[in-house]
C-alpha cells in the first residue's frame, strides 16, 4: 500500500500581502495523490535515481501578481532517498527550504526563483512553513508548494526541480 504524506499547498491563498514564510504554517494541505497531474518528469541524476516529480496545480493569486505551484515526489525505488539537495544556491534564504525549485516563463524567457519574505525565509515549503521532510522512504510520495512573482504575461510555465528533466508547458490557472 502506498503512503502518501500531505505537506503541499493545495488551495489558492486569499491573503498573499500578509503571508510570511513563518505564517505558513497555517496554510491546509491536500494529499497530492487527489489532486490532478499536469506534468512529470524522470530523475536526470544520481541523487534523484529512484525518484519522480509531478506538478499538480499551478494558479495565480487574484491581483495577478504571485503564482502558486504545487509539485511532489515520490519514491519508487526499494531504498529511502534523501532529499536535502532541494535547496538552491542563486539566492542566500534564511532557514531550510527547497528553494532550489525553479520556474521559467516560455512567453518572456525569464526564470524566477521562489519569493522571499523580509526575514529572508523562502515562501516555499521549508522548514518554518511546514515539517519539512529530508528523506523520503520506498513506495512515499510527499507533496510541496513554492510561491512566485510572475509576469501576467505568462500563459504557461516550464518547472525545474533540481535532479530531474524540466516539466514543460505547465498551464496557469
Amino acid at each position: 500500500m502506498k503512503k502518501t504524506q500531505a505537506l503541499g499547498l493545495a488551495v489558492t491563498l486569499l491573503a498573499i500581502p500578509t503571508l510570511t514564510a513563518s505564517s505558513a504554517n497555517a496554510i491546509t494541505y491536500t494529499i497530492a495523490g487527489k489532486l490532478e497531474t499536469l506534468g512529470t518528469s524522470e530523475s536526470n541524476e544520481a541523487r534523484s535515481s529512484g525518484l519522480s516529480a509531478a506538478v499538480h496545480e499551478v494558479t495565480r493569486d487574484e491581483s495577478g501578481s504571485f503564482l502558486f505551484v504545487t509539485w511532489s515526489l515520490e519514491n519508487s525505488s526499494t531504498d529511502r532517498k534523501v532529499l536535502t539537495w532541494l535547496s538552491g544556491s542563486t539566492y542566500i534564504y534564511s532557514g531550510s527550504s527547497f528553494s532550489g525549485v525553479t520556474i521559467t516563463s516560455p512567453e518572456t524567457e525569464e526564470k524566477y526563483h521562489p519569493i522571499m519574505d523580509s526575514q529572508g525565509m523562502c515562501l516555499c515549503s521549508g522548514n518554518t512553513s511546514n515539517k519539512i521532510q529530508t528523506g523520503l522512504d520506498p513506495e512515499d510520495q510527499v507533496t510541496y508548494w513554492s510561491t512566485y512573482s510572475v509576469s501576467s504575461e505568462a500563459e504557461s510555465i516550464t518547472v525545474e526541480i533540481p535532479g530531474f528533466e524540466p516539466i514543460e508547458d505547465v498551464p496557469i490557472s
